[in-house]
């Protein structure tokens, strides 16, 4: 299988941070209540997971207790840390040491990442045949979810987790200060990759928003993804298409009509839209999948009409699942007027075959976009 279809990603933190339960959530479509029964992981647990069919994730969960964390940075350092993708660190929100002993060993792990990455780099330069073009280090680009950094090798996602456990008029404040005073401690001990703060607890959408960027992340040809979807929203008229993957049910992209372009009767419909509102659709569809799987009832399709809206979930292809929001009344002359259930599932049967093709490049797969 091609390097370019498997990605390492390390799931790594203190013991007790959260870890485990995040995983079985968002991969074992685990309910955040039966998470109490999992026990604390042992050394390295790890897994191999399908993601839209030509990816495989190869993730480690890494085991936070002090003992293993010592052995993870030292005799098991170049194996753990070695050709990884993406780091996901989880801090405890609750945690006394959350800016001292936790930060800590946060910064070793990056440090470990750092030399792994660097010897990794060097043998790859030293076993070329052809000198090597100047590195992509040098860029310091980012994404739409502010995802990026000021080279080209592993991305680390900082959680801020049990987020539920932080009084609401206090979360925003510790948030901001975590991200400040550990962002700070990473740039000055010498990291220069990219670092994305999130706020995350199992009990709401935030982790499912978390895991949508990251995922996002390791999907090398989403900008492509993304065109395709722009245009098929403009030829159906449409307000909004979110892409899911179909398993997780994990957030891979949306579109959203621009403003601009949108008639007065469409503008005051999107005007009352929680930002929010992609991750609570994941987390609905797939506790009420649970609930189907439950009654051995398949899952197929999910169509909602009202005076104003038709909303159609339904498979775009055997890996996806296509969310679209069409208006059912149009003022003004605005296009995209009368939108019934038939005609927005006529249109999805049209475009299948085509975003079918395109999934090998969506997916990184070894012989997408040749």
């Amino acid at each position: 299988m091609s390097s370019k279809s498997r990605k390492k990603l390390l799931l790594m933190g203190k013991s007790g941070s959260g870890k485990t339960s995040m995983r079985a959530i968002i991969f074992k479509s685990q309910l955040a209540a039966d998470t109490r029964r999992l026990s604390a992981t042992i050394d390295v647990e790890s897994s191999q997971i399908r993601f839209l069919g030509g990816l495989r994730l190869d993730l480690w969960d890494c085991g936070g207790q002090d003992s293993f964390m010592d052995s993870h940075l030292t005799s098991q350092s170049s194996t753990v840390f070695r050709s990884v993708h993406s780091l996901i660190y989880i801090f405890d929100a609750e945690s006394p040491d959350l800016l001292t002993h936790d930060t800590h060993y946060f910064l070793k792990c990056l440090s470990a990442l750092s030399t792994q990455t660097s010897s990794s780099s060097t043998t790859s330069s030293s076993n070329s045949a052809t000198p090597l073009a100047a590195p992509a280090s040098t860029s310091s680009g980012t994404n739409e979810d502010g995802v990026g950094g000021e080279n080209s090798g592993p991305m680390v996602f900082v959680l801020l987790h049990k987020m539920d456990l932080v009084p609401i008029e206090q979360q925003q404040t510790k948030f901001q200060e975590f991200e400040r005073e550990v962002g700070a401690k990473a740039r000055e001990s010498g990291w220069k990759g990219g670092l994305k703060f999130m706020a995350t607890s199992i009990w709401n959408e935030t982790l499912y928003r978390a895991w949508s960027i990251v995922v996002s992340h390791l999907m090398p040809s989403l900008s492509l993804l993304r065109h395709h979807l722009e245009s098929y929203l403009s030829l159906t008229s449409s307000l909004e298409l979110v892409l899911f993957e179909r398993t997780t049910f994990l957030v891979i992209s949306s579109v959203t009509k621009k403003l601009e372009d949108m008639n007065e009767e469409e503008k005051r419909l999107v005007k009352g839209w929680e930002e929010r509102r992609f991750e609570r659709v994941s987390t609905m569809v797939k506790g009420f999948k649970g609930s189907c799987n439950k009654l051995h009832l398949p899952f197929t399709s999910l169509s909602l009409s009202s005076t104003n809206y038709t909303t159609l979930l339904d498979a775009l292809t055997p890996e996806t699942y296509l969310l679209i929001v069409a208006p059912r009344n149009s003022t003004n002359g605005g296009g995209g007027g009368g939108a019934t259930a038939a005609s927005v599932e006529l249109n999805l049967k049209g475009v299948r075959e085509f975003f079918g093709g395109l999934e090998g490049i969506g997916a990184g797969s070894s012989n997408g976009g040749k």
